[in-house]
């Protein structure tokens, strides 16, 4: 009988132990399925120009972002941040044949401000990340591919908002006065040509 007990106590106590925390993202209803992080050219890190700290450079997805020490900075303003639901409601159908290309640095407070709002604004209006890109830049603006030259990017974080391949606005620097208006703007003025 005692025995039984020990037992029954092990199994109740590994169930709690080995429950799974569900993360911010998953809460969002972000999945990174299909991001392992093995490709060698995502979430690629190198030193700053003063030499003290690992910025990302080049490509990324969600999962440098979920990871330390970004996470510090991305999880906080991501959560803090809640989208309009009625600008929401009329974006959503707007972004239908929309991708975007990011331009960011995980150095700059603005970017740090502004992605995690971004990911928060696709993330509810269920935009599919497949066709979300964000190419993280140094200090001077540059990347190890130059994939800012052919953009014309000058500042960050820069959107650039395409649909069906063709450029139809960007959010420079400052999203004002919300990210999602912007979004909204950017679209229903290139919906009225």
């Amino acid at each position: 009988m005692h025995f039984r007990f020990l037992f029954l106590a092990f199994m109740v106590l590994g169930t709690f132990a080995c429950a799974r925390k569900t993360t911010t993202a998953e809460q969002s209803g972000y999945s990174a399925a299909g991001q392992t992080g093995l490709d060698q050219h995502l979430n690629r890190e190198e030193k700053n120009a003063a030499g003290t700290e690992n910025i990302l450079i080049g490509p990324s997805d969600r999962v440098a972002y979920e990871s330390e020490p970004y996470s510090k900075w991305f999880h906080p303003a991501y959560q803090r941040y809640t989208p309009n639901a009625k600008i929401m409601e009329e974006l959503q159908p707007m972004l239908e044949n929309v991708s975007i290309r990011a331009y960011t640095g995980s150095w700059c407070m603005d970017s740090q401000r502004d992605l995690p709002r971004f990911y928060k604004v696709i993330d509810q209006a269920h935009f599919p990340h497949a066709r979300f890109s964000v190419v993280n830049l140094r200090e001077d603006k540059t990347s190890p591919n130059g994939e800012e030259k052919s953009a014309n990017i000058t500042a960050v974080p820069t959107f650039i908002l395409y649909r069906d391949g063709k450029e139809v606005g960007r959010i420079v620097e400052s999203a004002y006065p919300t990210i999602e208006m912007n979004m909204l703007t950017i679209l229903k003025g290139e919906a009225s040509k």
